[in-house]
């Protein structure tokens, strides 16, 4: 039958992980190698630099290697979203609990919980000069240093469902309105629709 393929990422070792409903295939030569169990839909992956990946479900984010689970990060409430390797090593997640989170991933451990989103947050990017943008279902995108929220960027008349970095700083931004925007993140605005 139809399995939904949420999410994808590609490891260090040349395999694909494919995030799907209730597991996690990993690919390689277009042939399915291992399968893993994650509970619920697997709506984000993110590999690291070691070759191994997190996977981001329903309230888990799940550190594979070689196959095997090696820690779960608990504390989001509801489903993962997004998830996001740092420049300085930590991982920030996001979910439909409307919670972004700061993890040491090698203590296992929540560093900071960022709040203000009053919808699911659905997507994160880290700006060059090291601020987290975080994308909303409540329309806006919201621009955070450390734990503080510094600007709330409005324009979308419907949830943003996507963020990417363009190589010269711009924020692109993804909604259900059928439009991308790009933004200037020094000082808020829109600049292109």
């Amino acid at each position: 039958g139809f399995c939904p393929l949420y999410s994808l990422a590609w490891l260090k070792d040349g395999t694909l992980a494919v995030g799907m409903m209730n597991k996690v295939e990993l690919w390689k030569d277009e042939s399915c190698v291992n399968t893993l169990k994650v509970d619920g839909d697997c709506f984000s992956l993110c590999a690291l630099p070691d070759g191994s990946f997190l996977s981001g479900a329903y309230q888990e984010i799940k550190h594979w290697r070689d196959g095997k689970c090696v820690r779960e990060l608990k504390g989001h409430t509801d489903y993962v979203m997004s998830l996001i390797r740092l420049k300085n090593g930590n991982i920030a997640s996001c979910s439909y609990d409307s919670i972004i989170k700061i993890w040491d991933l090698e203590k296992g451990k929540c560093l900071h919980t960022l709040e203000g989103h009053t919808g699911s947050v659905r997507a994160l990017a880290e700006l060059p000069d090291g601020r987290i943008a975080s994308a909303s279902g409540d329309k806006t995108i919201k621009l955070w240093r450390d734990q503080t929220c510094e600007a709330t960027l409005t324009g979308h008349a419907k949830p943003v469902w996507s963020l990417a970095v363009l190589p010269d700083g711009t924020l692109a931004s993804g909604s259900r309105d059928k439009t991308i925007k790009l933004w200037n993140t020094k000082d808020g605005t829109c600049v292109r629709t």
